[in-house]
């Protein structure tokens, strides 16, 4: 395995011996090294008579023995505190070997082991992971180090976890939204469900905001899909004008609402669904609340799928915690309370619509928001289910859409009394979506502007922590690219950019990654200084196993041009299958897939043999000369590293089931990580376009049949390394069975390769070294 810190912080001396004085170690510089070490070993809630300190002495023999201190012999005895058994996975005469073998932070080991210097490295040990999945300093919390005394104690400016998750307050409130997405004349209420230790002061919030907390219709959504197995649709010409969208709220007048007994929630419950990284948080004195705002379960409202109205519904509760607004302890709105227990300061997490919700929080600038950590966000609705100007699916899932999406979040429909009152209005509400998303043409228009939250990017006052998988075809690394850049210069950001798919990294053996947003999060949330030295993008390596790397940039400036051709060289394919085949790459895109990337399907397939190291960072370009004999197209791109070689896979493998506690004996979690397989090739990026759409989103233009154009084809964001003797393999083509419409006239495309060259934008040759 291999270790991956990046909530370390670097703290002077005189800190270092505060925090451990805060868990009940004593040290004395006036005493030996050795002597440091003794008292320390003997204060950890550790059995230290199943340590050993060398070959041939236990760590009680060499503590009594006259045999010096080296550094050999601590870090023996510390590799053991951190899960590693020692002769089965290092031997103890070679502890600094291994530990450097699998990436352990040490102290300077050139160094004199005095007292000072052994204490810090004793710092540093405490501060790194187990191999099971936790901190030094974490897991003997969780032993028992500290009393469960529902106060605040930090450890190099970490909270830890000291508050008792056995006697959580869990209760429900509703919020008034400043939305009426029913024109029923006064303002929608969003249930909220929260869970908070208990703390005579005031407390944080991480905040999680999921239509899909109360509930799913999952038949609805089945019953919705569209056919994809449609022709392509020849459009006007046209330009794209579009409206600058607003909210507008209506002012409803407020009625006198007494305030609850002991302003204290009436209504409470027992189990939920839970996201762990917020579990973490809960132990560490946050309150975790879960909102699934407008058109969910028990809340009122329509599905708005993504517009500023269900962002409201979201913000409305931020604005509560601050006092700016009112939440009642029923629907009926018999009693009013205030979050007496919340000091304001709030942070968003979650995956996938979750962190939509968070990054369209953001572009409110909502006071109080200090951070959101988006988690393979959507950005802009309409890159989600449409590419320059084609309907286009999310990865995995052909045939949804918008429409499909709202059917199964309007939680509303599962139970039957709201289903009787409010369900034939929402069918209407629901024609009028599908009709104004519009499927037929694919174009960018006012309904999905209004969904767009890249234009509002100026208004964001929150840290940006952004998480999105680089193997992610659902939600595509485009939305956190596009976010990124998109962001005002004077705003705080970092990415974590891995090598999955739609997948969370929280429980992941080979970074700190909940310690890092613990630091960052215990600064932002309880008004102390943040002192965490982050790099703007950590980067999984993509041909190593259980490697991250510090980069300066997502999106290099470096441009490498490939041609495709030599001269007068030309590629064709065609759009058109037989009957028997198109059905059978219909009912299984897995199969087309497969059958593109082995250049057995139709398509251009062009390889390209790497003649050196490079690092792609950002999007490539396809700049291609075409041709087709006919008015109407689809062009479909992938770029892989072909060839038979170790990869990582792109879900996590469990390594060890439950074995990271969130708390104190509190929602154990599982161990996983990436790990690498014998694949035969691997997608790098992709890209599609209708061909009508080439010049720009918002401008639809002719084709000419048997007429030669230029595409410009950007593809999907990626940071990917390519090695010597690598070879990138290009699949050009048109319908793709998993994600665009399943256009199969005959036509047939031509490509001028001689003409038609790769742009890929590199990063720079230095790096961050943290």
């Amino acid at each position: 395995m291999q270790f991956n810190h990046f909530s370390i912080i670097d703290k002077p001396f005189d800190q270092v011996l505060s925090d451990l004085a805060g868990l009940g170690f004593k040290f004395d510089t006036a005493l030996s090294a050795k002597a440091n070490l003794k008292n320390w070993l003997q204060t950890a809630p550790i059995a230290v008579t199943s340590l050993a300190a060398t070959d041939q002495e236990t760590v009680c023999d060499f503590l009594d023995s006259e045999t010096p201190l080296t550094w050999d012999i601590f870090y023996a005895i510390s590799l053991q505190l951190l899960d590693f058994v020692a002769i089965f996975d290092f031997q103890l005469t070679d502890a600094i070997p291994f530990a450097k073998s699998v990436n352990l932070p040490l102290t300077d080991l050139s160094a004199e082991l005095s007292a000072e210097h052994l204490i810090s490295a004793i710092y540093l040990v405490m501060n790194s992971r187990r191999q099971t999945g936790m901190t030094l300093v974490e897991h003997w919390v969780s032993e028992g180090l500290l009393p469960l005394d529902n106060h605040y104690h930090f450890f190099n400016d970490k909270s830890l976890a000291t508050f008792d998750t056995s006697q959580l307050i869990r209760e429900v409130v509703y919020v008034e939204s400043p939305v009426d997405t029913q024109n029923r004349g006064h303002y929608d209420l969003i249930k909220v469900e929260i869970i908070r230790p208990q703390f005579d002061g005031k407390l944080p919030a991480v905040m999680t905001a999921s239509p899909y907390h109360f509930g799913t219709n999952i038949k609805a959504n089945d019953d919705k899909l569209h056919d994809m197995n449609l022709d392509l649709v020849e459009k006007p010409l046209n330009r794209i004008e579009l409206a600058e969208p607003s909210l507008t709220l209506t002012d409803y007048p407020a009625t006198e609402v007494p305030l609850a007994e002991n302003n204290r929630a009436t209504e409470h419950f027992t189990h939920t669904w839970t996201y762990s990284l917020n579990d973490y948080f809960l132990a560490r004195g946050f309150a975790s609340i879960y909102v699934a705002s407008v058109g969910t379960r028990n809340s009122d409202g329509f599905q708005t799928s993504g517009d500023y109205q269900q962002i409201a519904g979201v913000t409305a509760v931020i604005d509560w915690l601050n006092g700016r607004t009112r939440a009642f302890t029923t629907r009926q709105k018999t009693h009013r309370l205030t979050a007496d227990w919340a000091n304001g300061h709030v942070a968003m997490t979650g995956k996938s619509y979750l962190g939509t919700l968070a990054y369209g929080a953001a572009t409110t600038g909502v006071a109080g928001l200090d951070a959101i950590l988006a988690e393979a966000g959507i950005t802009s609705w309409y890159d989600y289910y449409r590419e320059n100007g084609l309907v286009r699916s999310p990865g995995g899932y052909p045939g949804e859409d918008l429409d499909v999406l709202a059917e199964l979040t309007y939680s509303r429909n599962l139970d039957a009394a709201d289903f009787l009152v409010n369900n034939p209005a929402y069918q209407t509400q629901l024609t009028d979506m599908s009709q104004a998303l519009d499927r037929t043409s694919g174009d960018y228009n006012d309904y999905w502007h209004a969904r767009n939250y890249l234009p509002h990017v100026d208004k964001v006052k929150a840290d940006i922590l952004i998480v999105h998988g680089l193997q992610d075809f659902n939600v595509t690394p485009s939305h956190a690219f596009n976010f990124w850049h998109a962001l005002p210069e004077h705003v705080t950001k970092h990415a974590f950019l891995h090598q999955g798919s739609h997948i969370y990294m929280n429980n992941w053996q080979s970074i700190d990654f909940s310690e890092t947003i613990n630091a960052y999060f215990s600064a932002k949330l309880l008004d102390r200084d943040l002192t965490l030295d982050l790099p703007p993008v950590i980067w999984q390596k993509n041909n190593v196993a259980q490697s991250f790397e510090s980069l300066a940039e997502f999106g290099g400036h470096d441009i490498e041009v490939l041609p495709l051709g030599f001269t007068g060289e030309v590629d064709q394919f065609e759009n058109h299958y037989p009957a028997e085949r198109f059905d059978a790459y219909s009912k299984h895109f897995q199969t087309f897939k497969a059958d593109l990337f082995e250049d057995k399907a139709n398509a251009a397939v062009i390889d390209i043999h790497l003649p050196e190291d490079f690092q792609v960072n950002g999007q490539i370009v396809l700049d291609l000369r075409l041709k087709l004999n006919d008015t109407k197209g689809i062009l479909s791109a992938q770029i892989l590293d072909f060839g038979p070689k170790k990869r990582l896979t792109d879900v996590s493998t469990m390594l060890e089931p439950k074995t990271i506690d969130r708390g104190r004996n509190f929602m154990l979690d599982d161990l996983r990580d990436l790990t690498l397989v014998d694949k035969p090739y691997q997608v790098v990026t992709k890209g599609f376009m209708n061909l009508q759409n080439r010049q720009q989103l918002t401008e639809v233009n002719s084709v000419v049949a048997d007429d030669w154009f230029r595409v410009e084809l950007r593809l999907q964001p990626t940071i990917y390394d390519f090695q010597a003797g690598d070879t990138l393999r290009l699949a050009l083509y048109s319908t793709d069975f998993e994600h665009t419409v399943r256009d199969n006239r005959e036509v047939s495309y031509a490509i001028n390769l001689e003409k038609s060259r790769l742009y890929i934008p590199k990063s720079k040759k230095e790096r961050i070294n943290i």
